[in-house]
């Protein structure tokens, strides 16, 4: 993936980013593997240390954590969480009713209105169909049991 200012933010903000994302991976009580896949690419773009992992994933188990993360972080950490977010719901190929509820949460906290939250969504579904394309132009066979090919 290509750099961008999330690796800039404090290792607290960062800890905290990687958190809310394992929240909404765990919304619907369950991980397929593209969801893991997103969620350890968005860790190391990030730059979380190896051994901070370790205890973000235990989150994994403890989705009461929502309202303690969303007190006291940062407005430009939210909307990482929002953009990475709403991706990281769609990898299964549905949203769960829980991972918007927990979108919405996360668009409230760091002001961000409908629209934009929707154009968000509408940017994702763009995405799979640019994946797509470069799967055809590149002549590779799309895996039955991924969407993002």
């Amino acid at each position: 993936m290509f750099c961008d200012g999330v690796a800039d933010l404090d290792a607290a903000e960062r800890a905290r980013y990687a958190d809310l994302l394992v929240l909404i991976a765990a919304a619907d009580g369950e991980l397929v593997r593209e969801e893991i896949q997103l969620l350890e690419g968005f860790m190391g773009r990030a730059m979380v240390h190896p051994e901070a992992r370790t205890s973000i994933r235990q989150g994994l188990f403890d989705t009461n954590r929502l309202t303690n993360l969303l007190k006291n972080a940062e407005v430009e950490t939210l909307r990482y969480v929002l953009r990475d977010g709403v991706l990281l719901a769609a990898a299964d190929g549905e949203y769960d009713r829980r991972e918007i509820r927990i979108l919405k949460k996360i668009a409230s906290a760091a002001a961000v209105d409908e629209d934009e939250l929707k154009a968000l969504f509408d940017w994702v579904a763009n995405g799979w169909e640019w994946h797509a394309t470069g799967v055809q132009l590149a002549k590779l066979s799309a895996r039955n049991d991924s969407v993002s090919e």
